[in-house]
């Protein structure tokens, strides 16, 4: 008897990504369960004449559910709306997108493909504005998402705090980061562009903030 290969979604799904080739068997059914979950959640719209296909739909899907992938108890809400335009976003800084705290999130397609190829910074600017809906559990922005126990909320707020001061008192005295200064911005801003770090560059992150990448390490891949 042969085995039933690939459906469509799943062949979508590993062209979006190459980290989703390299689950468990158990891990990837539950990846296109959380990526097909995601699709049925939220509404996507394209601006400016954008036409949002099933592949601009499924390739961001599957960045958003990369966060959610070892967090049973989470999900994005119903009712998150995603914007997407073929280029540029309204937006006050230099960042590829912006998300606000009312659920809608506008994305440039241009940064996320670039000629035609996925780009991985791209794609890390669309799961920097996804973190901020996790951040945005408990209404406020703070970089503090929801963490399932009051050790890990008390470990959580000591070493994150620590080590956004160390960057900031890095940059004042004009040292130089590997970590984009738009970090030491705010509580949250520090939260997402670790989290895009520790998926983009997380050789980076562990070396020079070993803290942060252990308590990202806790809150993504153990779901604590």
């Amino acid at each position: 008897m042969s085995m039933a290969g690939p459906t469509r979604l799943e062949i979508m799904i590993d062209a979006a990504s190459p980290v989703v080739a390299k689950l468990s068997p158990e891990r990837r059914a539950r990846f296109t369960h959380l990526v097909d979950q995601f699709l049925q959640d939220v509404e996507f719209r394209g601006a400016d004449g954008f036409d949002v296909t099933s592949r601009v739909r499924v390739t961001l899907a599957t960045y958003a559910c990369l966060l959610l992938l070892n967090r049973p108890r989470e999900r994005f809400d119903l009712g998150m709306r995603i914007v997407i335009r073929e280029r540029g976003v309204p937006t006050d800084d230099q960042m590829m997108g912006r998300y606000s705290r009312w659920g809608r999130m506008d994305l440039c397609w241009a940064s996320i493909m670039k000629d035609g190829v996925l780009s991985i910074p791209g794609c890390c600017a669309a799961m920097h504005e996804l973190a901020h809906r996790l951040d945005n559990r408990n209404i406020f922005w703070d970089g503090l998402p929801a963490t399932h126990s009051a050790e890990c909320h008390e470990k959580w707020c000591a070493d994150m705090d620590e080590e956004l001061d160390f960057l900031r008192t890095r940059l004042a005295n004009g040292f130089e980061t590997p970590l984009t200064p738009h970090a030491a911005t705010s509580q949250a801003d520090f939260f997402n562009c670790t989290t895009t770090a520790y998926f983009e560059q997380p050789d980076m992150l562990r070396d020079h903030f070993r803290r942060v990448h252990d308590r990202l390490a806790h809150f993504y891949e153990d779901g604590r």
